[in-house]
This record gives structure tokens, sequence and C-alpha cells, in this order.
């Protein structure tokens, strides 16, 4: 695929790029050439942060391909964590309260709705909650036992795939309270954050304090939950394999992830500066 590059007065200072479907593909290894060009980035004195929906515990397999990283922005933006140091930088948490009257209106609205909970310090689910990849999570059978945890994403799901209708369907519900968005447009999941809390606001502050203009970020992303970072960013990325409401919205669109299409529109870039 030709993907058009930035406009030559485009000054690149960052790139933000979200990590499954984007860097990796279906939970394999980050290629060679995206690493080699995530350095060539680093070495050239431009951050390179990933910005991702994932949790602080999915980030391992990151860290051990790329130890050099700094800090990633995960969640969907509700943490900002750094992989050197092992430590939560900043996070935007659910007040528990918040999180009994998404539970309350969810439930009340759709009684088959179950749930899963994104803590600092790890992932709960409630005993009917069933997804694809379920790893490391502890069981509760009351919403009150999350009143100890600093919860910084709600995931819920009726037993559908079809995350777009479920978003479309859930958001409404929550819309005073949270922000829904989904990631996968098969696992019939919906995510929610705190509240104004996206990829695209949380990278605006990290940026603000590196001192990196908005025009000169660069971001790569594939889901919905990419789309406000894309429409933020001075130069958005839609993968080739990026479903298409977010091609629309893209600056661009380069190669699929399977086609390393981070490394190779970042080489044409950083090969025409």
């Amino acid at each position: 695929m030709t993907a058009s590059l930035p406009p030559h007065n485009f000054e690149l200072g960052l790139v933000a790029s979200d990590i499954d479907g984007t860097l990796l593909a279906e939970w394999q290894p980050i290629s060679a050439a995206t690493i080699d060009a995530i350095h060539r980035c680093q070495d050239a004195g431009i951050p390179f942060v990933p910005v991702t929906g994932r949790p602080i515990r999915w980030l391992a397999p990151i860290a051990e391909q790329i130890p050099d990283l700094g800090r990633v922005v995960c969640l969907n933006g509700a943490v900002i964590y750094d992989i050197a140091a092992q430590s939560v930088v900043s996070a935007h948490t659910l007040d528990h309260r918040i999180v009994e009257e998404i539970v309350s209106s969810i439930t009340a609205a759709h009684p088959q709705a179950h749930f899963a909970y994104e803590t600092l310090t790890g992932g709960l689910i409630d005993r009917e909650f069933v997804t694809r990849r379920p790893r490391q999570a502890e069981v509760i059978d009351d919403v009150a036992e999350l009143a100890v945890h600093d919860v910084v994403k709600v995931l819920v799901s009726i037993g559908t795939k079809d995350s777009q209708s479920l978003h479309d369907l859930l958001g409404p519900l929550v819309a005073e309270t949270c922000h829904a968005s989904f990631s996968d447009p098969e696992n019939g999941l919906v995510e929610l954050a705190p509240a104004g809390i996206t990829k695209a606001q949380t990278l605006e502050g990290l940026c603000e304090h590196l001192g990196v203009r908005r025009s000169q970020v660069m971001a790569f992303g594939d889901m919905p939950n990419d789309i406000e970072m894309l429409s933020w960013a001075g130069h958005g990325v839609a993968m080739g394999n990026a479903l298409g409401s977010v091609k629309e919205i893209a600056a661009a669109v380069t190669d699929s992830v399977a086609d390393d299409g981070v490394a190779r529109y970042l080489n044409a870039v950083l090969d025409a500066r």
C-alpha cells in the first residue's frame, strides 16, 4: 500500500501508537522491523509512546521486547505507567459510588449483563463473566467488594459478540458518569473509563509535560477507541486492518499490522526528514 506522508512542514516530535492490531497482531510478538523503527525514532530523539487499552498486567510482554520504553498510556487513558520503573505515574479512578451506579443502571436495563473490573493492582471479574482470554483475574461475588480497590476501567458483556451494537446500546445509559468505547469489534465487550478520559486526553497531558506540541504528534491506531487520539494528533494514521470508521477520520492509511504498517510508515517519514 502506498500511504500519503505528512506535509513537508510537519515536524515530528513524538510518535504515539496503539498496541493490539497496530504494533502487533493477536498477542504475537512485536516484529523485529517494528522494534527497529521504534529504536530509530528513539535514536533520533523522538519519544515513542504506546497508547493502549491494555491493563497494566498485560504490559509485561511489551516490556520484555522493548525494555527501554518509558511511559505508556494504558487502560484507554486512565493510567500512565512507567515501564522501566514498573510504577504508576498517574491514574484516573472511578469512585466506588459511580461503579455501583454503572452496574445498577446497566443491570436494571439488561439483567444478563456481566462485568469485569481493571484496578491498579489487578483484574476482577464477576462469576459469570466470560472472555476469550481470561488472564489472572480474581472472581468477586458482589460489587461491594470493589470498595477497597482503585477501579480504572469497567468492562461489560451481555453475551453477544457485536461490540458496536453493544456500545450503542449501553453508551447512553452511562454517558453522565463515564466514557464508553471498544477495542475489538467481535468480542462483545464495551470498555468504560472515567468521564472525559480518553487516549487523546491523557496523551495531550503527557505531551504538555514533555514539551511536545499537538502539531508535532503522529499517532497510529486501528479501532474506535483510537479515534479521539488520531483526530487530536497533528497527523493520525490508520492501519490497513483498521475499521472503516477509523480510516475515515485518519489523515493517512498505512499497511496492515501483518505487513508491518507502523514500521513502513515510520521509516518512510524518517527517510524523508
